[in-house]
């Protein structure tokens, strides 16, 4: 496994789990290329691993990500050339963190910001502490956004209260966040990581093969006429009804215990 500066990897292979920490907390892990670069190889290195059925991110420190480092911003040369090189990997980052196969989870301990939101609303699943709040900050900055902001954030709170948090900065609270439907819970700060260690390993014992399928249909539900959809999530069914998962979850079903799957 890679040595990493600016994040650290940790994989526990009896649960199937990754676990991914932002590690620049004294800069609120801030993006940066360097990370950036770094949480790319890590991506890959789960992605490429047939061990690991469950993805979590999160940052160490009091911050999950503020954003784009806006001191390298500052110190820029010429401000529109460097964002073009970190927008580059930050998008190629997303695209590799949503064509993965497992689920994905943001563990969101902290401030969440910009990117960071980005990142974390291109997740399955996001849980937070009660001390997160999320916000977008780049139209106060005077930019437009990146990080599939403008993509995730109106298909998870609707287009009314992205107008609101991409216009006018809005903050949300960890309740409010619940509220709207942008994370799926929120989890006591005092015994976070352990939480979402157990979400996590929840998830990792579902049914790989099926969760893949359906992560697909999901994603392209949105673009799909009806027709078109109900042919793919026929395809899927008939292609998970020949698995070896598929008889495991009918013996188990019957046998009334929880199932052992394979991602056979």
């Amino acid at each position: 496994m890679p040595n990493y500066e600016t994040i650290d990897l940790e994989i526990d292979e009896s649960n199937n789990i990754a676990i991914i920490f932002l590690n620049r907390p004294q800069q609120f892990n801030a993006f940066n290329i360097k990370l950036i670069e770094e949480l790319i190889s890590a991506f890959n290195t789960i992605s490429n691993d047939k061990r690991i059925r469950c993805l979590v991110i999160s940052g160490r420190g009091k911050a999950f990500c503020s954003g784009g480092d806006v001191s390298e911003f500052k110190r820029a040369e010429k401000p529109d050339e460097f964002m073009s090189q970190i927008v580059e990997f930050l998008h190629k980052g997303i695209k590799i963190l949503k064509e993965m196969k497992i689920l994905s989870i943001a563990a969101i301990n902290g401030p969440c910001f910009g990117a960071g939101l980005g990142y974390a609303t291109a997740c399955d699943f996001r849980v937070s502490s009660e001390k997160a709040i999320f916000g977008c900050a780049f139209t106060k900055i005077g930019l437009s956004p990146d990080s599939s902001s403008t993509f995730h954030i109106p298909k998870l709170v609707g287009l009314s209260l992205a107008n609101e948090m991409l216009f006018l900065n809005r903050v949300l609270t960890a309740e409010e966040a619940l509220k709207y439907g942008l994370i799926n819970k929120i989890i006591n700060a005092d015994s976070f990581i352990e939480e979402v260690k157990d979400f996590a390993i929840e998830v990792s014992r579902g049914a790989p093969l099926a969760f893949s399928y359906t992560k697909n249909l999901l994603k392209q539900s949105f673009t799909n006429d009806l027709e078109t959809h109900l042919k793919r999530e026929a395809e899927n069914i008939v292609k998970t009804a020949g698995t070896e998962d598929f008889q495991e979850g009918l013996k188990a079903f019957f046998e009334k215990r929880e199932p052992d799957f394979k991602g056979k």
